[in-house]
Formats: structure tokens, C-alpha cells, sequence
């Protein structure tokens, strides 16, 4: 049922019941008005009766049937009603309904109600049925007295009766309800063509405003409302086509904004999946099909079942499980390198993840060239270097003559060669490290037997400068299982850089704590690790140096590095021997407060 036939019916419902509550209230009205107004007649007739029976009524003793039957015939005539006159022993005297030995026969209407009524009261209605006629009558009694000028004085010689027929009564009111009724009807006739009309001009509006939304819902942006009024529903409609304008903006936005998004990804050299939390791809790039060799049917299907890769699978879970960016680089091919750099960005409140895959193969195979590059020439640095050393050497040890800016010349050469030589050593022990060429040779160890070790390396120039070394590993600190040789090498680097940048009369702490790595970079999910601080009270480190300070040959203070002798190469060689024992190595500093460098390594 649409909404017009529902309006028609509720309207045309509303105002029947207002029309029969109308029909009933107007019919008892008109009773009641009908029945007052009868009333009233009969009373108006009964006293003009009584006037006349006072005057032409003869005395008590000489009343007789053929004297009083005529004048009271005569009444009934004129006034188009039954008449009755009673005397006060209940006998009927004259009657318009009985002539002759009929009226003589009538039985006593002392105990008549109305009658009673009138002799007690003054007067007397009722409305009942007469044995006598077999017809129902309405009964108006008055009391007639000898003398008309008082009631109260005068002798009370009979009573006058006038009655109507109720069906007379009845019928005056059926027609007054007919006439009603047959209002109602027409009322009710117009009322309902006029529903039909007006509902139709309110639905209508409402009909095409349906079907444009409809042809909206089936993407037809383009379809409007016509505005036909200034009414109410008119200025929905133009509500509506004011919202279909701003949606059709927005789509188009969209639409552009999707062109756009769409377009990059199509180009862009890294891979880009959308799963969801089922770990279904819902999206991959160009780049992502062809880096994972994606099947046609990849939409819908879980990533573990199109690409075994436990490491990219391990990613998401880790993503998965702490809600927050996870990063990796993970090894696609059958290259010994990781060749790709691998993010899952969790969206949507972890109901979808984007993974980003970028190949890094071209920059493994340039690292591995320029590495092998360094090698080589650092090797064969080694060997002019060292005769280079030998000739000073045996020259500044000779007793031959020479003269005084001849042997400041051999001391210069024997500084430099050396210099040359531990740069060419440093940058050869980077690129095994780079290249994975060292096998380590792990052991068990206890932090604390690199204290004495250390401070005989650096006592000297602790002392020099006035700085402290302060040695805070607990005594029962679990063992460590690294190469001795190399970790040894982290603590020297760090310690010797921290030495450089800290003022005279500083001080160098290192400590050790063992920690729960879950929620941390690059850690593993509720595994424990150990975490080494050497920290210094230095000059600090600008934020924007503190993103390359493990950069082979960068130097946060070029002067003050130069002045302090070194290769530029210690916190690189430090980075990669972490690296290569699973670790993690990073640093805070305040500018002006000193610096902390942070060594996470896996229990």
C-alpha cells in the first residue's frame, strides 16, 4: 500500500469518526430539542384547553355527557389533538377518542399518572401507552379550577388532559435524523474526493523525490528534484538537489582523488598489498603482483597461501600484535642479502594493514661493488703502505748525516703512514663486516672482565684529561654469548668516542640491565634482552646529526675530530658488529647534556 492510498484512508478514517460522533451528538440533539419543543405544545394547548373548559363548563352538579363531550370534541379539532376531561372521581366526561356509550364505558383515569401529577403537583406529563386507543401517547395534565382567576382559592372540579400520538413525536424525528445523516453522507462524499485530491498533490512531490533517489541509488548522480512550490515539500526538494550537488562534488573528488591514488600506485617501484584481518588480500599494485608472482585470483585469498615467506608472515603477526608500524628487511629471492625492505602499517583500527615493499636488491648489489671496491683498494693500499713505513723506519734509524728538516720530514712520513694504515685497516674490517666475511666466534662471556681490559686501553688518556670511567655492570649479571674479540671492539669505539667529545673533568658511565624487548623496535614478541648504556656527559649531539652519526667518515664536529686524530669509521664498525650478533644500536642525546648509545642484544 503506498503512501497515498495510506493517507486517503487515515484522513477518510479521521473524519468519519468526527462525522458519526457528529450524527449521534446532532441526533440526540434534536431529540431532546424535538422533545422539549412537543412538550412545550402540549403545555401551551392543555392551558388554552383548561381556559376555555373553565369558561364553558357547567357547574359540578350539572355535568352530563352530551354538555361536555361535544366541547371537548370541539377542542380535539382545533387543536389537532386528543382531549380528556376527568373529574376529580376519575370519571371521563368527554374524550375526542370515544363518542356515546364507548366514552360511558372508559374506565376510571383517577390512577392515571399524569393525573395524579396534576392534582398534586400543579401539573403532569408522561409518555406511556393507552389501553384504551392501543397507542402510545405523551400525556400533558392540568388541574381546572371554578375560579379561573386563582388556583389556590378557586374549587378544583376536574382535570383537562391533551395528548399527541408518539408516533407522530417519532416520526419528526426520524426525519430530523435522516436529514443528518443524509449530511453526514454528502460530508463524507466530499470529503473523500477531496482526500484524493489533496493527498495527491502532497504525494506526488513525495513520488518523484522517491524515484530520484532511487535513480541515485542505481548511480545516476545526475538526476534532480523539480521544484514546483514554495511550500514546505518544495523546499525539500531543494534541500535535496542541494545535497545530490554536494554529493556529486564529493564523488567527484573522490572519484579524481582515487584517479590519482590509483595512478601512483600503478607507477610506483615499491610493492603495495592491503590485506585485511584475516590476513586476505584485498589490493596489491602492479609491483606487489610482480615481486610476490601473485596468481589472476589473488583477491580474497590468505597471503600465507599464495606466498610462503614465514619471515613476511612473522611481520604481520608482529604488526597484528602490538598495533603499531612493523619494519624488516626480508629476503624474497634466493639472494644471500635481504633484498627487500618490508613495512605493515596497521589502518582502520587493525581491521586492514597496508604492507609496503620496496627492492633493495640494486642498492645490496651496489653496497656489495662499492665494498668490494673499498677491499680491494684497501688491500692494495697495504703493501706500498707498508714499504712506504719500512723505508722511514730504516731511514730515521740510520746514523747517517742529515740534517734537522730532514728527519722532521721522515717523522712526518712514519705519522701519516701510520695514520693511512689504520684507516686502511678500519675500512677492511668494515667491508668483511658489510659483507659478512667474518665468522664470529661466539663464547659466554661476563661483562665485567672487559673492565680491566678497557682501562688499560684508556687509562692514559683518562688520566690526561681529568675524566672518569664509571663501571656500574652488577656483579651477577648473566653471561652474554658474543665474540669476545669484537664486542671488546664495541666497547673501545664507543668508549674512545665518548672520550673525544667530553670536556676535562667529565665522566663516562657504562651500565647493563636486562629488559623485556616486547613493544620495542625490532625486537622479538615477549622475548628478553640485554641492554648496555655508555653514557657520557659530552657536548651532545644536534637532532639532525643524530640520524647519521653511524655513517662511515661522518663527524658531528669536523674541527674538533680532525684535532682529535681518529678515522671517522669507529661507530660503523661498532653498528655492523652489533648487527651481525641480531642487535640493535641507537642513541639519545640532548645538545650541551651528553649523549647515551643503547646496545640491545637477544638473551
Amino acid at each position: 500500500m503506498n503512501i497515498r492510498t495510506q493517507l486517503t484512508f487515515r484522513y477518510i478514517g479521521i473524519v468519519l469518526l468526527v462525522l458519526l460522533a457528529m450524527y449521534f451528538y446532532l441526533a440526540t440533539m434534536l431529540k431532546d430539542s424535538m422533545s422539549s419543543h412537543i412538550t412545550s405544545e402540549l403545555e401551551v394547548q392543555a392551558t388554552l384547553t383548561r381556559e376555555f373548559l373553565i369558561e364553558e363548563l357547567p357547574t359540578k352538579d350539572n355535568f352530563t355527557y352530551d354538555l361536555i363531550d361535544p366541547l371537548v370534541d370541539k377542542l380535539g379539532k382545533a387543536n389537532n389533538a386528543r382531549v380528556t376531561f376527568i373529574d376529580l372521581a376519575g370519571v371521563v366526561w368527554g374524550d375526542t377518542e370515544r363518542d356515546g356509550q364507548a366514552l360511558r364505558e372508559m374506565d376510571n383515569h383517577l390512577t392515571r399518572p399524569e393525573v395524579q401529577d396534576a392534582i398534586k403537583k400543579g401539573s403532569g406529563i408522561r409518555d406511556r401507552y393507552s389501553n384504551t386507543t392501543q397507542t402510545e401517547f405523551r400525556y400533558f395534565a392540568l388541574p381546572i379550577h371554578s375560579n379561573a382567576d386563582s388556583e389556590i382559592s378557586g374549587t378544583l372540579i376536574g382535570i383537562c388532559r391533551v395528548a399527541l400520538p408518539m408516533a407522530a413525536v417519532n416520526t419528526a424525528i426520524d426525519k430530523l435524523r435522516q436529514m443528518a445523516l443524509i449530511a453526514s453522507v454528502a460530508g463524507l462524499i466530499l470529503v473523500i474526493v477531496f482526500s484524493v485530491f489533496s493527498t495527491g498533490a502532497i504525494t506526488k512531490p513525495i513520488g518523484k523525490l522517491t524515484q530520484v533517489t532511487q535513480s541515485l541509488a542505481a548511480g545516476n548522480i545526475n538526476s534532480r528534484v523539480p521544484v514546483d512550490s514554495s511550500n514546505e515539500l518544495g523546499q525539500l526538494s531543494h534541500n535535496f538537489n542541494l545535497m545530490a550537488d554536494r554529493i556529486q562534488e564529493q564523488i567527484d573528488t573522490i572519484s579524481e582523488e582515487h584517479r590519482r591514488s590509483e595512478t601512483i600506485l600503478k607507477n610506483m617501484g615499491e610493492g603495495v598489498l592491503l590485506v585485511n584481518g584475516a590476513s586476505e588480500i584485498t589490493y596489491a599494485n602492479p609491483t606487489a603482483i610482480s615481486m610476490l608472482e601473485l596468481p589472476d585470483d589473488y583477491i580474497g585469498k590468505a597471503l600465507i597461501e599464495i606466498n610462503r615467506i614465514p619471515e613476511l608472515q612473522a611481520l604481520l603477526k608482529k604488526a597484528e600484535q602490538t598495533e603499531t608500524i612493523a619494519f624488516a628487511e626480508i629476503q624474497l629471492g634466493n639472494l644471500r642479502e635481504p633484498e627487500a625492505e618490508v613495512t605493515v602499517v596497521p589502518v582502520s583500527a587493525g581491521q586492514e594493514y597496508v604492507i609496503v615493499i620496496h627492492d633493495v636488491t640494486k642498492e645490496r648489489q651496489l653496497e656489495r661493488i662499492r665494498a668490494d671496491f673499498v677491499a680491494n683498494v684497501s688491500h692494495e693500499l697495504r703493501t706500498p703502505l707498508t714499504t712506504i713505513r719500512g723505508y722511514a723506519e730504516t731511514l730515521l734509524g740510520e746514523n747517517s748525516v742529515r740534517t734537522k728538516t730532514g728527519e722532521q720530514f721522515i717523522v712526518k712520513i712514519l705519522n701519516h703512514s701510520a695514520r693511512l694504515t689504520s684507516l686502511v685497516s678500519d675500512l677492511l674490517e668494515l667491508s668483511r663486516l658489510e659483507l659478512g666475511e667474518v665468522e664470529l666466534k661466539r663464547s659466554p662471556c661476563d661483562l665485567n672482565t672487559f673492565h680491566a681490559p678497557i682501562l688499560d686501553v684508556f687509562e692514559p688518556l683518562l688520566e690526561e684529561s681529568g675524566l672518569v670511567l664509571k663501571w656500574e655492570v652488577p656483579e651477577k649479571f648473566p653471561r652474554v654469548n658474543v665474540d669476545r674479540q669484537l664486542f671488546m671492539q664495541i666497547f673501545v669505539n664507543l668508549i674512545d668516542n665518548a672520550i673525544k667529545y667530553t670536556p676535562d673533568g667529565g665522566a663516562i658511565t657504562v651500565s647493563a640491565k636486562i629488559r623485556s624487548g616486547e613493544g620495542t623496535e625490532g625486537a622479538e614478541i615477549g622475548s628478553e634482552e640485554i641492554l648496555l648504556r655508555v653514557e657520557d656527559t659530552g657536548i651532545g649531539i644536534p637532532m639532525e646529526s643524530q640520524s647519521r652519526v653511524f655513517e662511515r667518515f661522518y663527524r658531528v664536529d669536523e674541527g674538533r675530530a680532525r684535532e682529535m686524530g681518529g678515522t671517522g669509521l669507529g661507530l660503523a664498525i661498532a653498528k655492523h658488529i652489533v648487527l651481525s650478533h641480531n642487535g640493535r644500536i641507537w642513541l639519545e642525546s640532548t645538545l650541551g647534556q651528553g649523549s647515551v648509545f643503547y646496545i640491545a642484544l637477544p638473551l
